[in-house]
Formats: structure tokens, C-alpha cells, sequence
């Protein structure tokens, strides 16, 4: 190049294009959906048992907050460190062991008689789940096609329905076989991690030409990827801090309310059961929120409005959440109400999940754990946070809180830079 010479003009990028879906791509798509339901119906299986955990292990409030931190934190803290390892090794057969330790941990319940014993099957439960996740999310990222946003999206709902069901059945199931028959569980752990790794195990790990793509960008378009990146995963944490939040207060402004109507002064066991089942419910309403608002936004925003939405719908949870101790004696009331506070903290996953891999398409099992796990390793601050603030305040003051922190995670978004977003894979 000669002096003279003009620079070289820098064509626009893209990510490469996308491949079509086939029929046999699709199932095992599904195949990894349906894992997913699974897997998060372990998961929240000690959730929704929580008050009996509580009265078969003899433990305080603020036991019981550390624990659901602990669930968080354990499945959080594996996510990026299995997602690093997938897209570096090319190994996928984490997600399926994940599956199988989290049948376990959920099948030792019974043996939860102490705050160790159950921070000990916890970890073991929730750290399973969290390696699930990663190469679980970016293989059907990888499978999908064009319709990445939509298929992220019913890989979201099929969790929360799993969810739902692990909440509202775990509780009936403990009644019917006692807490040592969900030994039983582990079976069909083992089952869906081989079928997982059978569906997954060749998935490729990124697109074709995507390390290239990526590198091929200048250095200010890179730093605006990753911030952009980074923007979603602070959003991502302040919103499963709030879903950590309402999951601790329910269980308590529950446990307190059967108390109360029974005359009682403490939980007795059978008060437990009866909490755990009311429990089961609300856990899975706040589901209903995030994995039906989910289903809707992430099909409708998957490529257009995503920045309007992740900036809106927090608006509409901090409302439902504020709301909620006012109408804590109407049950019907009490799960509308939840259901609509779900789609305020939850609905925009899938959303942040396709964002951050199309911004990150080389490093796709890492862009899905930070937007799940690495999030989500700090929501038990939430929980913790929330268990003080009523013990000093009260439960009003505690929602009202939670309900103003929520409100961040839309300002947040409302930094996204559009101009990049509206770009992605153009």
C-alpha cells in the first residue's frame, strides 16, 4: 500500500447466517426442551417443600433464607464454569451429569434433618441444574435455525412449566409417599441426562466462521458487544435477585398466614404440609408470569422491540409486587396478582438468552450462562435481603422494597445502545 493509497472500507458485519432447521435437528431440539422441563422440576422441589423442610430440620427464618441463597448460588456459580469448559473442550456431557446429581440431591430429601444436611443435597440439587443449563441452552440455539428467539423461548417456558409442576405436585407427592419415596426420582434423572447426551453430544458448539466474524469486528464494535453483554447480565441479576426476593416472602407471608388461621403460635407438621401446598401454588403462579409472558414476548420481541420490552415490564412487576401483601388473604386476588409479577422479573429472559448469544455468537454456552447462572449465582442476596428487611420493617415494607429494586433493571436496559441492537443479524 503506497501512501496515496485509501484505507481499506470496513464492509458491515453479521453473524454467519444461520442454517435452516430440519426435522432431525428439530428433535433433538425438543429433546433438550423437554430436559429442560425435567431438570427444573428438581429444581424446585425443595422450594415447594421448604416449610416441611423447615419443620423436619428445625430451622429459623433466616436458615431458611440461606438456603434458597444457597440453591442460587449453587446453581449459578457452575454455570459459567461449565459454559468456559464446553465452548473450550467441546464436551457437552456435563449437562447430562448435571441431570443426574440433581435426581440425587432431590431423592435425599428426607435426610435433610439438619441445616447442613440440607445445604449439603442443595448444592448437590441445585449446583446439578446449573450445569444442565448451559450446553442445554446453546444447543438448541444451535439447533433452531433461523427461529433462534422463538425456540430460546419455549426452551425458557418448558423450565417453567417443569417448575410448575415440581412445585405444585412435589407437595401432594410428599404427602402420598412420604418424603423418603422421592428416592424414586432418581430413576427418571438418570433417563432424561442419557437421552439429553444422546440428543446433544454432536451439537455443534458455535456457528461456523463465528470466532472470524467476531475478531474481524473493530476494537469499539467488540467493546460495545461485550458491554452490551454486560448491561443484560446486570439487568439479569437484578431481576432474579427480585425473583429470589418474592421466593423467600411468600414462604414466609404464607407460613405466617396458615398459622394465624389456625390459632396457632408455631408450625406443627401438619400446618407445614398444608403451608407447603398453598406454598406450591404461589411459587408456581409467579412460573405462570414468567414462562407464559415469557412464551408471548420472547415469540413477538425475539427480533424487534426487545429494548421496549426489557424497559416496560419491570414497570409492570414492581406494580403487581408492591400490591401483593394487600391482597395476601384473597387467594384467587394473591395469584393473579403473582402471575403478574412473574412477567414483570421474568418474561425477558429468553429475550436477554437470544440478545446475548447473537451479540456473542462465538462464545454462545458462556453468553447463556451468564445470562442464567452467572445471574443468578447472586439472587440469594435477594432472599437474604428481603428475610432483613422484613424482620425489621415488616412484610409491607419488604414488598415495597423489592418493588422499587426491580424498577433498576429497566433503567439499566434503557442503556442499551438500540442502533447495535436493531443491527444483529442484518
Amino acid at each position: 500500500m503506497t501512501a496515496l493509497s485509501p484505507p481499506p472500507t470496513q464492509a458491515p458485519l453479521s453473524p454467519p447466517a444461520p442454517v435452516a432447521s430440519t426435522p432431525r435437528r428439530r428433535t433433538r431440539a425438543w429433546v433438550s426442551i423437554g430436559s429442560h422441563s425435567a431438570v427444573d422440576f428438581l429444581s424446585f422441589v425443595p422450594i415447594a417443600l421448604m416449610p416441611i423442610i423447615k419443620q423436619q430440620a428445625g430451622l429459623t427464618d433466616a436458615q431458611v433464607a440461606a438456603a434458597i441463597a444457597t440453591h442460587a448460588a449453587s446453581s449459578g456459580a457452575i454455570q459459567p464454569a461449565a459454559a468456559w469448559f464446553i465452548d473450550r473442550f467441546d464436551r457437552r456431557v456435563i449437562g447430562a451429569i448435571g441431570v443426574v446429581a440433581a435426581g440425587v440431591g432431590v431423592g435425599g430429601l428426607a435426610f435433610a434433618t439438619s441445616f447442613q444436611a440440607l445445604l449439603l443435597l442443595t448444592v448437590l440439587t441445585a449446583g446439578g441444574v446449573g450445569a444442565f443449563h448451559p450446553p442445554a441452552a446453546a444447543a438448541v440455539g444451535a439447533l433452531s435455525g433461523v427461529s433462534r428467539g422463538r425456540w430460546m423461548s419455549l426452551f425458557f417456558v418448558a423450565g417453567m412449566i417443569g417448575g410448575i409442576m415440581g412445585n405444585v405436585f412435589s407437595p401432594a407427592l410428599a404427602r402420598m409417599v412420604g418424603m423418603q419415596g422421592l428416592v424414586w426420582l432418581i430413576v427418571p434423572a438418570v433417563l432424561v441426562g442419557i437421552a439429553l447426551w444422546i440428543a446433544i453430544r454432536r451439537v455443534p458448539h458455535r456457528a461456523h466462521g463465528a470466532h472470524e466474524t467476531h475478531a474481524s469486528l473493530s476494537p469499539s464494535q467488540r467493546r460495545q458487544r461485550w458491554g452490551s453483554v454486560g448491561l443484560l447480565y446486570a439487568g439479569s441479576i437484578v431481576r432474579f435477585g427480585v425473583n429470589n426476593a418474592l421466593i423467600y416472602l411468600m414462604i414466609a407471608m404464607l407460613e405466617r398466614r396458615v398459622v394465624a388461621e389456625a390459632g396457632a403460635t408455631a408450625l406443627t407438621e401438619e400446618l407445614a404440609k398444608n403451608a407447603s401446598a398453598i406454598n406450591g401454588y404461589m411459587q408456581a403462579a409467579m412460573q405462570v408470569g414468567m414462562g407464559g409472558g415469557g412464551l408471548l414476548l420472547g415469540w413477538f420481541l425475539a427480533r424487534h422491540h426487545e429494548k421496549r420490552g426489557l424497559v416496560l415490564t419491570p414497570i409492570l412487576g414492581a406494580i403487581a409486587l408492591a400490591a401483593i401483601p394487600s391482597v395476601g388473604n384473597q387467594s384467587l386476588a394473591l395469584f393473579i396478582v403473582t402471575v403478574v409479577a412473574g412477567v414483570g422479573f421474568g418474561s425477558m429472559i429468553p429475550v436477554t438468552l437470544s440478545l446475548a448469544q447473537r451479540l456473542l455468537p462465538h462464545r454462545t454456552s458462556l453468553a447463556s450462562a451468564l445470562m442464567l447462572g452467572g445471574a443468578w449465582m447472586f439472587a440469594g442476596i435477594g432472599a437474604m435481603s428481603a428475610q432483613r428487611i422484613e424482620a425489621a420493617f415488616g412484610m409491607q415494607a419488604a414488598f415495597w422494597a423489592v418493588a422499587g429494586v426491580l424498577l433498576i433493571a429497566g433503567a439499566l436496559s434503557a442503556a442499551l445502545p438500540s442502533k447495535l441492537l436493531a443491527e444483529l443479524d442484518h
